[in-house]
């Protein structure tokens, strides 16, 4: 199943190779209401990812991209906040500096998506979304495994490998 994808054209893809995440105390996380067990899943499981794509996690001072990951709820205004945290327009994905994969982009409550933010300008240059269609009766390790899943068919869309 392909995923909904956008990002930057002008951006070099190319040239990462290290990663890293924002701090505790940064915008991003106050930007978030989520619990630090569902933070550590999805932290972890994009580590897992990127390792496998001969990606290195870094310290934010030396990362070539920091990524972040919002939890679409029904509250639409923790994703604007969200979106003002990574400097992220919807209305410019238009522009003709942003490509999309899929014209079919939309936000949805129960998707996860993940944005690469350029260091240098504190901006997301790519965004992915996937639907995590978490049920009632899911336990923390089914919730576990389709944040998993979610995150490799995503990243595995990443530009320029």
């Amino acid at each position: 199943m392909k995923n909904p994808v956008t990002y930057h054209s002008s951006f070099d893809f190319s040239q990462v190779k290290k990663y890293s995440f924002y701090q505790s105390d940064s915008t991003f996380f106050d930007s978030q209401s989520l619990s630090h067990s569902q933070r550590n899943r999805i932290e972890i499981a994009i580590e897992k990812s990127l390792n496998a794509q001969d990606f290195v996690y870094s310290d934010l001072e030396n990362a070539d991209i920091i990524i972040t990951y919002h939890l679409v709820k029904r509250n639409k205004k923790n994703y604007q906040d969200y979106n003002k945290a990574v400097l992220f327009c919807p209305h410019c994905l238009k522009a003709n500096t942003w490509q999309q994969d899929n014209n079919a982009w939309s936000v949805y409550p129960g998707g996860l998506i993940i944005d690469l933010v350029d260091p240098k300008k504190n901006r997301s240059v790519w965004r992915s979304i996937y639907p995590l269609k978490y049920k009632q009766k899911d336990n923390s390790k089914i919730q576990n495994e389709k944040i998993m899943e979610a995150v490799d068919i995503m990243l595995m869309q990443y530009p320029g490998k």
